[in-house]
């Protein structure tokens, strides 16, 4: 009768525990460990914007203004809003990034905010990929400016969007170009196990009128 006893109530038990995990995330419940937790928040974001200074909310929590450097931030999925300040109001709109952070990594946001939609500069954060070869990581390049050329070390690469390019683990020199936009150029750090993902945003070149001075 003891063991009947014992298998129903390991057998109610395994229940409960499959009910419980399908319902709640176990990664969820694992970084929120004490012992485990220090090991998932080792992460960091570094926010600049450059000639300016921006308001900084991280999924709606107010993190003052920039330059800021968060540390200690567990990984996942994050919504960063930037807000330029200025004495004219409306002036300067809002902007949403939408980044994953992966642990024992750190991501970065330089980005020069102008009126309206536009943007000068970059946002770059690395996803984890173990599928390229020994030694080597991956970038992914995208940019706002249309069909936009992609230098590495100042060799020609290929138009973006570019996915999944392999290179040996080093620094490089990025660099964008695209007719009628001013260049974008920025360091960047490939590694061994990560895809490292550079989204670049960058000014429409400015228009000059030129006039000539008519004889008199």
């Amino acid at each position: 009768m003891n063991k009947w006893k014992s298998a129903l109530i390991i057998i109610f038990l395994v229940f409960a525990l499959s009910l419980f995990f399908f319902f709640v995330p176990l990664d969820g419940i694992v970084k929120k460990l004490p012992l485990i937790k220090s090991f998932y928040q080792n992460t960091s974001l570094e926010i600049t914007t450059p000639n300016g200074k921006s308001t900084v909310k991280i999924n709606g929590k107010e993190y003052g203004e920039t330059p800021a450097n968060i540390q200690s931030l567990v990984s996942g999925e994050y919504e960063i809003e930037l807000a330029r300040t200025s004495n004219i109001e409306g002036f300067y709109k809002p902007h949403i990034f939408n980044i994953q952070l992966t642990k024992n990594s750190t991501s970065r946001i330089n980005v020069e905010i102008g009126p309206g939609d536009n943007l000068h500069g970059v946002v770059i954060y690395y996803t984890q990929d173990n599928t390229g070869d020994s030694g080597k990581g991956k970038i992914t390049v995208t940019s706002n400016a249309p069909d936009s050329r992609i230098y590495i070390d100042d060799e020609f690469l290929k138009n973006t969007p570019a996915t999944n390019i392999e290179l040996v683990n080093k620094e490089y020199k990025i660099k964008l170009k695209s007719n009628g936009y001013e260049d974008l150029e920025v360091p960047i750090i490939v590694r061994e196990g990560y895809t490292l993902n550079i989204k670049g945003y960058m000014f429409p070149t400015p228009v000059s009128f030129e006039t000539e001075a008519s004889d008199e």
